[in-house]
């Protein structure tokens, strides 16, 4: 289905609901693998005989999206050995209900060690938790989303130093180099710096500092509303060996900026680019302190 963008109206795809698995429980993160036991796809057993088992965890966020993690509850042995009996036999499977803690930590929460209960409600696939704390209402899509640092398969507003946000497009990754925030995909990158700005002057003269070194014949465009400047360029530039369109733009509010720098290979993208930039926005006050 498709939404409409809430900076500059285009239309976005989105979808009802997003799987997305979580690979083990945070007491086996870091374990070898060789010191596992694995008696099920759904089972998991650590080296000192603590057993896990995978249950669907669907989460309702705004927007009509449901995003279902596979999440790990640590179950007793004697439930563990229960689960594996019956997990080919779709008819015991069906009736197989458990309880147990809650075995992985998933911001914005900390449900870990929370006591849980599963059930299986289709034979077809892993239980779901049937008593636990992220059923009971519903939460705040980008909130959650924005710590997935995964490609989703929708947008999702992503906050930038407290005081912007921006969206990152559907299908990037979230990395972070040298304080300096990345959104990737391939063909596609966006990378983003706050400055901060504490001599007081105009947000052009802020601007204007930044810009030294960067080539006059550019076709600059610059906007202004209110305390806020938006100024942008496009360059080609050679980029391990390809020719890159890349795409420099720069928002100014008294005291901070946002650096946007966008590379896409080909030029259809720049509808795409304009719209990354269009999609910031500016939501609190800087500290001057």
């Amino acid at each position: 289905m498709t939404v409409q963008c809430g900076c500059c109206g285009a239309e976005i795809t989105s979808t009802g609901r997003i799987d997305y698995r979580l690979n083990r429980p945070e007491q086996l993160i870091g374990v070898p693998a060789e010191r596992l036991g694995a008696p099920t796809g759904g089972l998991l057993v650590g080296p000192d005989g603590d057993s896990y088992i995978r249950c669907l965890l669907p989460v309702r966020l705004t927007g009509g999206t449901e995003l279902v993690y596979g999440a790990w509850m640590q179950i007793s042995k004697v439930d563990a050995m229960y689960a594996h009996a019956v997990w080919d036999n779709d008819s015991e499977y069906k009736n197989l209900h458990l309880s147990g803690r809650f075995a992985n930590f998933i911001a914005p929460w900390d449900l870990l060690g929370t006591p849980v209960e599963a059930a299986v409600l289709n034979a077809d696939e892993l239980p779901y938790y049937t008593s636990h704390p992220l059923l009971d209402r519903e939460w705040d899509r980008d909130e959650v989303l924005s710590r997935i640092r995964q490609p989703l398969p929708i947008p999702v507003r992503e906050t930038l130093g407290e005081v912007w946000t921006i969206e990152r497009t559907a299908g990037m990754r979230w990395t972070l180099e040298n304080r300096t925030v990345h959104f990737t995909s391939p063909g596609r990158r966006v990378s983003l710096d706050i400055y901060a700005d504490r001599s007081g002057g105009s947000v052009s003269d802020f601007l204007g500092a930044v810009l030294e070194g960067y080539p006059a014949s550019a076709e600059h465009s610059v906007e202004h509303s209110g305390d806020e400047l938006r100024h942008a360029f496009w360059l080609s530039e050679v980029i391990d060996g390809h020719e890159e369109q890349v795409f420099h733009a720069h928002v100014v509010r008294p005291g901070t900026m946002l650096s946007v720098r966008i590379v896409h290979r080909f030029p259809a993208d720049r509808a795409w680019a304009r719209h990354v930039l269009n999609s910031v926005q500016y939501v609190g006050a800087t500290d001057r302190r």
